[in-house]
């Protein structure tokens, strides 16, 4: 049997209150007695949907022969309010609704008023760079020119019209650059932790199509710029250049700040970039630029409240990472304080990626604060819970790290059990590394040992391997999301991990970077 769909339900839930007041006030209307309004309200208010209940509850008139029709109706109107109440807020919808009169009035035969109506719409689709807006612009053009009079300055209209943002060989470049963008993105949320041999060739094959570019002038269109650039920035993170990739990152965000309107319109690319400045930025320890950018005004335009959600998660991401690097450990305390607040109003706007990613880095500033019980649940929470967004770098170092919290917990039921699902994950997985077995060892070795000289051996033990290891790649980075070798030294040393980590950053200040 055909599983009852849930989507009304969800998307009478995904309303806020003004939506939901904007259905009623305009689409309801002398609707008071209509079953579909009822059907609203009985689904808005289950916890979670229930047919039979809806049933029982508007029988008669709503039954078993009329639902289907019922709920697709009142699904149609609450789409329809849905487009109107987004049109509102929406500048290109201002364009769109442009269209839409002018071809009104090339129909009504009304060119004079058509043809001042497209100049402006023409400007301003320009100015937003609403390339597929204005080929639409111009096909309404090119019939009026069909079928008006040719009394009507046609010169100045013809000059509006040849009068482009970006030469049509540079606009096809852009629509190649933003191709090669496209599948960079799906290489950077699949390959980024270990690429095999082939993709790294497609990666340097991608990059050298971008450098064909160069012979475009890059200053006439935003878009031309940022494509181009955070391809190159995504391509050269991909092959571990982190210093090339932040040069451009740097580029793009101060092309952000000179055009600002574009965040009203294409906010989600701008969460792109600050992502990318998260982890090129954090990589090349770069901590006093990532800081700045989080905390610039621009974010302040950022008034969408997907959007919203988007940036703070991914600013605490990156805060709490320098902050653990930097060894600001109060401010750690304080950050996860906040991000155990937030993280239910988080976790309903985001997609599985991020709240992985976001519960992960939780688990993080829990363990090195010592909540160990609580880094072990966020941790499980993050490899667990959000199977889709999952990154094989967080469920790697993830399970190391589930292991590591119940070691310090000490409970030899929860760390056997721990063990044997650590275990498990990495026996199964097919690419097997060093560094991983090495460390999964040395915990199962000295959970059981109480001399505390045998410990220090084995750690010391391990030290060593891994440092015959540390110009691979892959450890590189999984170190860089949790410095294993530290907390292994603060064992040694016999002292709480952030202990360890202040005293090193005090002999050594050069590790706490803030160019």
């Amino acid at each position: 049997m055909k599983p009852v769909s849930t989507f009304l339900w969800e998307l009478i839930h995904s309303l806020d209150p003004a939506e939901k007041t904007y259905f009623k006030r305009n689409f309801c209307s002398g609707a008071k007695d209509k079953i579909y309004l009822k059907l609203f309200t009985a689904i808005a208010a289950q916890k979670q949907y229930n047919e039979e209940a809806l049933l029982q509850k508007l029988g008669p008139a709503l039954n078993a022969g009329n639902m289907a029709r019922q709920k697709n109706y009142l699904q149609q109107k609450i789409t329809e309010a849905l487009v109107q109440f987004d049109a509102r807020q929406h500048p290109w919808h201002e364009i769109y609704d442009q269209i839409q009169l002018i071809r009104i009035y090339r129909q009504k035969r009304l060119y004079k008023e058509a043809f001042s109506l497209w100049k402006k719409a023409v400007a301003n689709a320009r100015h937003r760079e609403a390339f597929a807006l204005l080929n639409l612009l111009k096909t309404e053009f090119e019939k009026m020119i069909i079928f008006s009079h040719p009394e009507h300055g046609y010169e100045e209209i013809l000059s509006v019209f040849k009068n482009n943002v970006i030469t049509y060989q540079g606009y096809s470049e852009l629509i190649t650059l933003r191709d090669i963008y496209t599948e960079s993105l799906f290489l950077r949320k699949k390959a980024h932790y270990e690429m095999d041999e082939a993709v790294r060739d497609r990666v340097r094959l991608l990059l050298d199509k971008v450098n064909q570019s160069d012979r475009f002038d890059h200053a006439q269109s935003f878009w031309f710029r940022h494509y181009y650039f955070m391809s190159k920035a995504t391509l050269h993170y991909l092959l571990n250049q982190t210093g090339a990739a932040l040069e451009f990152l740097q580029i793009v965000f101060q092309d952000w700040k000179t055009h600002t309107a574009f965040l009203e319109t294409h906010g989600e690319f701008y969460i792109e970039l600050l992502y990318m400045i998260n982890y090129a930025g954090i990589l090349e320890g770069a901590f006093g630029f990532v800081t700045n950018v989080f905390h610039d005004p621009l974010n302040d335009r950022i008034t969408d409240k997907t959007h919203r959600a988007y940036f703070e998660a991914v600013k605490y991401l990156a805060l709490n990472k320098i902050y653990n690097k930097t060894g600001r450990y109060e401010e750690v305390r304080s950050l996860v304080h906040f991000m155990k607040a937030q993280l239910g109003n988080w976790e309903i706007m985001l997609n599985d990626e991020l709240n992985s990613t976001v519960n992960f880095s939780l688990g993080v500033g829990c363990f090195v604060l010592e909540q160990f019980s609580d880094a072990h649940y966020f941790i499980r929470k993050a490899i667990t819970q959000f199977p889709d967004g999952n990154r094989e770098e967080q469920v790697s170092v993830g399970q190391l790290l589930l292991l590591l919290s119940a070691w310090n917990l000490n409970q030899p039921r929860l760390y056997d059990n721990q063990y044997k699902a650590t275990y498990n994950y990495f026996y199964k997985r097919k690419n097997k590394h060093s560094f991983e077995t090495n460390l999964l060892q040395c915990l199962h070795r000295t959970f059981y040992i109480t001399d505390q000289r045998k410990k220090t051996e084995i750690f010391l033990q391990t030290l060593t391997l891994l440092e015959h290891n540390q110009h691979d790649a892959v450890q590189q980075r999984a170190f860089a999301i949790f410095n294993f070798p530290g907390w292994l030294r603060s064992r040694i040393s016999r002292v709480p991990y952030r202990e360890y980590v202040v005293k090193k950053l005090k002999n050594d200040p050069s590790l706490t970077s803030t160019r």
